[in-house]
């Protein structure tokens, strides 16, 4: 399967949206995830956030463009981290070890 392919399937299985942010006028793949220990999972598997950070009330969100460009995923909520994916094949690998159907808030 072509990785695009491959990675569309990906946003499907893991629960992404479809959405279209209106004052940018463009439509992402976008994934919210606000249970602690899943963010906490997260940003051991995904970034260099201190061990032991109180994830309480952080929010990961994780997106990319409908044309496949700008993946990215961004902390908020006192964790205030961004980073943007290098290349397709980083941000499948991402997607591979996300748990499926995360809910979304």
């Amino acid at each position: 399967m072509e990785t695009k392919e491959r990675i569309l399937h990906l946003l499907l299985q893991k629960g992404f949206k479809f959405r279209f942010y209106e004052d940018q006028k463009l439509h992402f793949y976008t994934k919210e995830i606000t249970e602690p220990l899943i963010v906490k999972w997260f940003a051991k598997e995904n970034s260099d956030l201190e061990e032991g950070y109180d994830f309480t009330n952080v929010t990961v969100t994780i997106e990319i463009m409908d044309d496949f460009k700008n993946a990215q995923y961004v902390f908020i909520n006192g964790a205030e981290k961004h980073y943007q994916y290098e290349n397709l094949a980083e941000f499948k690998e991402m997607l591979e070890k996300l748990p499926n159907q995360i809910e979304l808030r």
